[in-house]
């Protein structure tokens, strides 16, 4: 078999794995994960702008010239917090609106279950 042929079953199969790998990490987002920025510890240096921390373009300076973050860009992919030198950014983590439905019925289950057995 000559070396220089590719099975091109192999070459549509790695073709379709880097456009879904391209498409995942412009629109995948970490459910429930957002990145904040700690205004006490920003300097205004503007690297996390200049330098692109961000590969979504959630962050700008705002009016008061620190760091900002928008809630609909941020992919919740945790850059810039590793890149910042005054550490300026931090992650919060809130349970999507599903968990937090989950959460209220087991609760509200719970709470029926512990008055009938008289608690």
């Amino acid at each position: 078999m000559d070396p220089r042929y590719e099975n091109p079953v192999s070459v549509i199969g790695r073709a379709a794995i880097r456009k879904t790998w391209k498409a995942a990490d412009k629109y995948a987002r970490v459910p429930g994960l957002r990145a904040l920025v700690r205004k006490e510890r920003c300097v205004g240096c503007g690297a996390c702008v200049r330098k692109g921390f961000c590969r979504f373009g959630a962050i700008s300076m705002g009016d008061d010239r620190k760091a900002a973050v928008d809630d609909r860009a941020c992919r919740g992919c945790t850059r810039c917090t590793h890149l910042c030198p005054e550490n300026a950014f931090t992650m919060e983590i809130r349970p999507p609106a599903m968990v937090k439905e989950a959460l209220k019925g087991l609760d509200a289950e719970i709470s029926r279950a512990l008055k009938q057995d008289g608690r």
